[in-house]
Order: C-alpha cells, then sequence, then structure tokens
C-alpha cells in the first residue's frame, strides 16, 4: 500500500475515533440514583415496557377523580416532586409519580435521552388503567418539572398519547427546559470540540441519537429539539417559573412564552414569575400551590 495512502487512512481512523469519543461522552448519564418516594398510602409499581420497566409511585383515590402524572427533573426521582404530589391527593386526585429511565428505581437504558424517556412514559402511561381504571378517572393532566416538562411539551402533541384512557387535557409546567441547543452548548464546550469540527459533530450525534431510538427517527438537525419545533401543544398551559432560573437561567422560559404568542394559541399559556422559588429543591411553596389552584379552579 503507497505511503501517501496509509497516511490518508490513519488520519481519517484517528478522525472517526476523536468523533466516537465525543459523541460517546455527550450522551450523559444521570449518575447517582435518588430513592423514590415512600411514604404511606403509596404503592410501588414497575411497568414493562421493551424489556425494561419504570418505577411508578401511585396515591389512588376510592372515587371517580382527576389523574395527575407528574414526572421530575433531571438526575432526580419522585421523591422529589413527592410533596408537590401529596397536595394534589389532598384535594381528591389520583397521582402517579413516573421515574425516568435510568432515575430512581427505574431500570437503566445504555444510552439516556429525553426522546427515549418520552417513548417510556408514553408506554408506561398506556397501561396505568391495569392500576387506576379508566372508569375511575375524571379527567388527566400532565405536570413536569424541568426536564420533565421538556418531555411534556412533546408528549402532548402527540393524540396517542393517554393515561387510563384519557387523553391530558392540560399541562403543567415548573421551570421547564424548552430546548436542547444550549445543553449541547454546555455539552461541546465541556468536550472542547474543535470549532471546525462542530458541524460534523452534530450531525453525527444526530445520526447516532435517531439510531438509538426504537423503531428509528429521522431528526435531522438540532433545532428540532427546540420550541416551537420541538412540541407546543394544543391544550391549557400553566407555567410556574423560577426567577432567577439558577440552573436553566430565564431563556427557556422566554422561548415559551414566544412559542405561544401567536392568535391561535396565546390564550392557552398562563405565566407565573415567583421569585421565591427555586429551579431545584423548591419542594413545598405555598405560593406556587396558591397559583396552581386559582388556573385549576378557573380552568374548570
Amino acid at each position: 500500500m503507497p505511503f501517501s495512502l496509509l497516511i490518508v487512512l490513519a488520519v481519517f481512523c484517528l478522525y472517526n475515533f476523536v468523533m466516537e469519543v465525543y459523541i460517546s461522552m455527550s450522551f450523559i448519564v444521570p449518575g447517582r440514583r435518588k430513592n423514590p418516594y415512600d411514604q404511606p398510602g403509596w404503592t410501588q409499581h414497575d411497568i414493562g415496557y421493551g424489556g425494561k420497566s419504570l418505577r411508578v409511585v401511585i396515591n389512588a383515590q376510592k372515587e371517580p377523580s382527576p389523574l395527575l402524572i407528574l414526572i421530575h427533573g433531571w438526575r432526580s426521582s419522585s421523591a422529589s416532586v413527592g410533596d408537590r404530589g401529596e397536595w394534589f391527593v389532598n384535594r381528591g386526585w389520583h397521582v402517579a409519580l413516573i421515574e425516568l429511565p435510568s432515575h430512581g428505581a427505574s431500570d437503566t437504558v445504555e444510552m439516556w435521552t429525553a426522546y427515549r424517556s418520552m417513548q417510556a412514559i408514553k408506554a408506561v402511561c398506556a397501561q396505568l388503567g391495569t392500576i387506576i381504571p379508566s372508569e375511575s378517572v375524571t379527567s388527566a393532566t400532565y405536570y413536569g418539572h424541568s426536564i420533565g416538562g421538556f418531555i411534556g411539551l412533546r408528549l402532548l402533541t402527540d393524540t396517542e398519547f393517554h393515561a387510563s384512557g384519557h387523553n391530558m387535557e392540560a399541562l403543567i409546567l415548573e421551570s421547564p427546559m424548552t430546548m436542547y441547543s444550549p445543553i449541547l452548548d454546555e455539552i461541546s464546550d465541556s468536550l472542547k470540540v474543535p470549532s471546525f469540527l462542530m458541524n460534523a459533530y452534530r450531525k453525527r450525534l444526530i445520526d447516532t441519537f435517531n439510531a438509538t431510538v426504537p423503531g428509528g427517527a429521522s431528526f435531522t438537525s438540532v433545532d428540532q429539539f427546540d420550541l416551537p419545533k420541538w412540541g407546543v401543544p394544543d391544550v391549557p398551559v400553566l407555567c410556574i417559573q423560577a426567577e432567577p432560573d439558577e440552573r436553566l437561567g430565564m431563556k427557556h422560559f422566554l422561548l415559551l412564552k414566544n412559542s405561544y404568542d401567536n392568535d391561535a394559541q396565546r390564550s392557552l399559556l398562563t405565566c407565573h414569575l415567583l421569585k421565591g422559588l427555586s429551579h431545584a429543591g423548591a419542594r413545598i411553596s405555598a405560593e406556587r400551590n396558591n397559583l396552581i389552584e386559582d388556573w385549576l379552579t378557573q380552568k374548570a
């Protein structure tokens, strides 16, 4: 083999090796697990999907009642939203706290993404009727904190998404993530991906992501993971936003507002900025709960 061809081959192999290292390090894993919510009146369930299972912590009413699907944030567990769930239970709601893949007591997935988590939640919610029968549910609402909200924004644009046979009638967001672009920028900056490799890096990242989705996916650009392309549900939406947001900043909130700033959907979004609320750890907030109660009353 000519020496020049060996050089070309070596450079090509090195390029692919470097790119694969960048890609493998870009799919960050949640890390240390946190325990599920475990309090009297709540039951623990492992519901299967695609050979894996998610831990679902449920408190069901004895009479027909509204159902709340409550999803925690990144690197948390159902315990981080348990007090929020208790607030709804005390007002006569069924509540299902669902732990994301690789979080809490849910099974680990080899390559974690919000999209794969969304698919898992959809599959698990479709089976909730075995625990909370459809006839005991009067309506269904989704509540997502941080990345749980990001997942909900996509899920509620899917007409096939339901829980106990009921489509979601409303969406509650708390300090939601609304775009992946700045997260990817953080990752690429931490990996020190050279600017001349950025386009190729992003393309390979998306190709790798598509290949990991069960059944495949057809994403072609990073902006498809940002609002409005990611998903703008056509249901009443309440957003309770920490101000300032020490983790995500305010750009995610502003994008949410801009995505609903049109004649067809402007009236669907209600927003409140809370200076006393932090992005993480604010499990009990009387002000937040009062705003949710007022919104639910007005919506009814």
